[in-house]
């Protein structure tokens, strides 16, 4: 199920919270959100680091991090290439991957931002939220949608 919400996605009280970050080694935070969530819980990014240095990341690939106790998880999805645009191919594949990863693990409920819509060049109205509500309208986890226009 779907909702589409304002605020500020770091006060979400969800299970997770998504965001999206470049293909590769993860060196760097990166801006936008991703720099947001490793500044306020710098082990999610730490753990992702540490995956990507032995594994490859690639465009539309997923890493999890696990709620912790005072943090929620964090779901990484790889809707960036190297030149730091994000792609509708990318975003197509990370977000049917998110759909398939909560429903098979009965996650409750997941804050989304408008991944690829800030940073990222993609327009929301015509690529990232019909995305959006494809794989996230029918299903029992309930997405909380930060719409960046609003």
């Amino acid at each position: 199920m779907i909702k589409f919400v304002s605020g500020d996605v770091l006060r979400a009280t969800s299970q997770y919270i998504v965001t999206g970050v470049t293909t590769g080694t993860q060196e760097n935070p990166g801006a936008g959100l991703a720099a947001r969530i490793s500044s306020k819980w710098p082990d999610a990014q730490k753990h992702l680091r540490q995956f990507a240095r032995g594994n490859k990341f690639l465009g539309g690939d997923l890493f999890v991090v696990a709620p912790a106790k005072n943090r929620p998880g964090i779901i990484y999805i790889a809707t960036q290439g190297e030149t730091d645009d994000s792609t509708s191919s990318f975003l197509n594949t990370g977000l049917r991957k998110l759909e398939r990863y909560c429903a098979k693990r009965g996650v409750e409920s997941v804050a989304v931002p408008g991944a690829g819509a800030g940073l990222g060049t993609l327009d929301w109205e015509t690529e990232t939220k019909p995305l959006m509500i494809k794989y996230f309208e029918y299903g029992k986890t309930e997405f909380s949608v930060y719409d960046p226009s609003s």
